[in-house]
């Protein structure tokens, strides 16, 4: 999961049929920017430690990650379940362990370049995206690809898959085998959820 991790946040950063070229180039445009103002950060904090440095990447991630449209999926089934005040803590510590684990992961390895590919295929939904990266780093090549989504009024991204493995689908089965080793006690969950940040 820690390259995995690596190539989403490296890459925070297509046929596309001519009505949805604006989106297109509206949402890779996030991601570019996103990704432009991540690769400053690790030349400009190179010697900092991860605690230094994961407030610097949050600042960076948080306004173009819809944690709470992730979170929501990470649930899935048991989101239904959940009070609103469990799904408010679940958002904000989903959000500060992902971060976290981001930070671990890049800050040891070495960042070439990326580029972006054009997608064999077209989302046809209104406001809805993928943004698909090659990402060059430590002598390695990630296939990136991002769902966007600007129903919130801005282009943000929804869920990543790297090298073909979903990393929303991977966290949902993650937070399903937690509910059910935990007797489906949501609090327990949420209280030891850390991803691997710790």
């Amino acid at each position: 999961m820690r390259n995995w991790l690596l190539g989403a946040v490296i890459g925070l950063f297509g046929v596309v049929v001519p009505v949805q070229a604006d989106e297109w180039q509206e949402a890779s445009a996030v991601v570019v920017s996103t990704t432009d103002d991540m690769l400053s950060l690790l030349v400009s904090n190179k010697k900092q430690t991860v605690a230094e440095v994961t407030p610097a990447i949050d600042l960076v991630l948080a306004p173009v990650v819809d944690f709470r449209t992730i979170a929501k999926g990470v649930m899935a089934k048991y989101y239904r379940r959940a009070k609103p005040a469990q799904f408010d803590t679940f958002v904000t510590v989903f959000h500060e362990s992902l971060i976290k684990t981001y930070a671990k992961a890049v800050v040891t390895f070495e960042i070439d370049s990326f580029k972006l590919q054009k997608n064999p295929g077209v989302d046809t939904r209104e406001l809805r995206e993928k943004i698909w990266v090659k990402v060059y780093a430590s002598n390695n090549v990630y296939d990136i690809h991002y769902t966007m989504s600007a129903k919130s009024g801005q282009w943000m991204v929804t869920n990543v898959v790297l090298d073909g493995v979903n990393l929303g689908l991977a966290f949902r089965n993650q937070f399903a085998t937690a509910m059910s080793k935990n007797g489906n006690d949501m609090d327990a969950v949420i209280a030891d959820w850390n991803l691997g940040s710790s």
